[in-house]
């Protein structure tokens, strides 16, 4: 008989379920958790990581599961450290996250069933989590912390993945019990893999309509980035000759230098929506800011048709009707579709349509690259930053964009090579998520550069975390835009108050993020023009430290900056082209 403490049964469920990181800030109510991972972490090859805030704890394990496709911890105690999660849960959930949260609860007899008597710290942790959540559950045995951990982690991978939560009394933790009692199963014994067909009869029939169409778009969604399918997207669509796309959740799915590709902030892909006979769209809901999928940016549905793939069936059909609807992995159905395709026909050619496409993205990209040749202005243009980091980062480097019209600029001036190289919150639009994704990135792959572009209003909110990056020894770079203000706010009053007025609450106090940066332990730049750019990034690069590059840019610019129709649009459903 060997007695164990349930912190230490924790830790050896986590340890089963093949979790190296646990994001968290240590607390007494867990303390019983964090001596086991003390006594037993570095056998197990367990680490923790102590943020600054429990919010970009999971901001931090959101991004891991992006990079990596597997599932993130982080931890937080009773009362307010479980409620400073939630914003970080919601964005997980809108972005299909796989991050298991675990929050303590004071012990049973004081806990939140008694709150009205005056215990503290113990609000409704159910209500709390249950909207920010797919699934949320309390232990109120110590046998029953492996059933939970086993079900919390089933939930979060199963269909589209998404945040769960366990909440754990203090007690519980700390009460012991015979290891002999209860029984820890490795994630195969228990959940399926990723590796979920389509049904066989309705993929032929699927292969049928993709050979015999004309122009045909593969339209890749997070769904598809999730799964790692770009290169199974550009397989088939190269067998094809089909227009490639993709929404801004999927960028770097497939090269975007790839020649039947076309940028989704480019009208070119609007084209490909709009005279596709076929769309075949993969891992996504064809959303609001794919325009609900609605002519006139899309075909009529009654003239074009549609294949959805989706791992979850609940996302079929939702915003235009299907013609085959095919529930599984993207990646495994895209080489179930790739198979009968091979079948049915040798490849194709491009389409003709390609080169108009190609044609149209050449000239909007000479049209973006003419305002960005003097690179001696100052201060510099936005987009001239995503330029300096095209040419100077590999193209294996993780991109982080946060804030507001910082990345309009971003969507228009990066170009991503790789699959899951590029993090954003497109979904949720959670300002400050830049740096605790690039930590998290980072943690995931040590050995790719990691760099974020975030406006100054963005990175504000969670710059504490560079004490975080600096102390775990993880050497992001942060370039910061700096126009000293709200920017896609000033660009929302100049289109609702229709007129021009005095800019109302919207500009902040001058700060010198360079020596925020020092401050806090990590190397700082200024910048005002972009010929200084190269060298900065390198001595960055160089310090070995986390850096913050303040890159001061026109104000004036930044209120209007391209694609912002496409913005509005989303934002307002009217399309207007001009």
């Amino acid at each position: 008989m060997t007695e164990i403490t349930g912190g230490e049964l924790l830790l050896r469920c986590l340890h089963a379920e093949g979790i190296k990181y646990i994001h968290a800030i240590t607390d007494g109510t867990y303390m019983i958790f964090l001596e086991a991972l003390e006594r037993l972490g570095d056998e197990m090859g367990i680490r923790l990581i102590v943020p600054r805030h429990e919010a970009a704890a999971v901001h931090a394990a959101d991004a891991y599961t992006r990079v990596t496709g597997d599932p993130a911890v982080v931890m937080a105690c009773a009362g307010p450290g479980a409620a400073n999660l939630l914003s970080g849960l919601v964005c997980a959930l809108a972005e299909g996250s796989p991050v298991v949260a675990i929050t303590t609860a004071r012990r049973s007899d004081i806990g939140d069933a008694y709150r009205h008597l005056g215990s503290t710290q113990s609000p409704d942790h159910a209500a709390l989590f249950r909207p920010a959540v797919k699934w949320s559950g309390k232990v109120e045995h110590w046998q029953r912390i492996p059933d939970m951990v086993r079900h919390a982690f089933r939930v979060a991978m199963a269909g589209q993945p998404g945040p769960t939560h366990i909440l754990i009394p203090e007690d519980v933790l700390a009460a012991r019990g015979d290891d002999a009692t209860v029984q820890i199963w490795p994630p195969e014994k228990y959940r399926p893999g990723p590796e979920r067909p389509a049904d066989p009869g309705r993929v032929r029939q699927a292969a049928e309509l993709l050979v015999g169409a004309g122009l045909v778009n593969v339209h890749a969604g997070s769904g598809a980035q999730r799964s790692g399918a770009g290169p199974a997207v550009q397989t088939l669509a190269e067998h094809l000759g089909a227009a490639i796309t993709n929404t801004i959740g999927a960028r770097g799915v497939v090269p975007e230098d790839h020649p039947q590709f076309t940028a989704p902030v480019c009208l070119a892909s609007f084209m490909a929506h709009q005279q596709a006979e076929v769309v075949l769209a993969v891992g996504t809901r064809i959303g609001e800011l794919s325009m609900w999928g609605k002519p006139p940016l899309w075909g009529d549905p009654a003239d074009q048709k549609l294949i959805q793939i989706d791992t979850e069936a609940n996302n079929i059909g939702l915003n235009r009707p299907v013609d085959v609807p095919l529930v599984g992995d993207a990646k495994t159905v895209l080489a179930q579709l790739l198979a009968e395709v091979q079948k049915l026909s040798p490849q194709k050619e491009p389409h003709p349509m390609l080169a108009q496409l190609q044609a149209v993205q050449a000239q909007w990209r000479q049209e973006l690259a003419e305002p960005m040749a003097d690179t001696s202005c100052a201060p510099m243009l936005t987009g001239q930053i995503l330029q300096a980091c095209n040419d100077f980062f590999p193209d294996d480097a993780i991109f982080v964009m946060d804030g507001g019209n910082t990345t309009m600029w971003s969507m228009h001036y990066h170009l991503p090579k790789k699959q899951r190289s590029v993090l954003y919150t497109a979904n949720m639009g959670y300002l400050g998520t830049g740096l605790p994704y690039a930590i998290g990135a980072k943690i995931a792959a040590p050995d790719r550069p990691v760099y974020c572009v975030s406006g100054d209003s963005a990175f504000g909110f969670n710059m504490q975390e560079l004490e975080t990056a600096a102390r775990n020894q993880l050497p992001v770079i942060v370039l910061v835009a700096v126009d000293g203000a709200y920017g896609m706010e000033k660009s929302a009053q100049k289109r609702v108050f229709g007129r021009e007025a005095p800019w109302f609450m919207h500009d902040l106090s001058p700060v010198r993020y360079d020596r925020v940066a020092e401050a806090l332990g990590c190397h700082g730049e200024f910048v005002e023009k972009a010929v200084d750019l190269p060298a900065a990034l390198k001595r960055a690069v160089a310090s070995g430290k986390p850096a913050v590059i303040h890159c001061a840019v026109d104000a004036e610019a930044n209120v209007n900056p391209p694609g912002l129709w496409i913005w509005n649009a989303a934002r307002s459903g009217k399309v207007d082209m001009g």
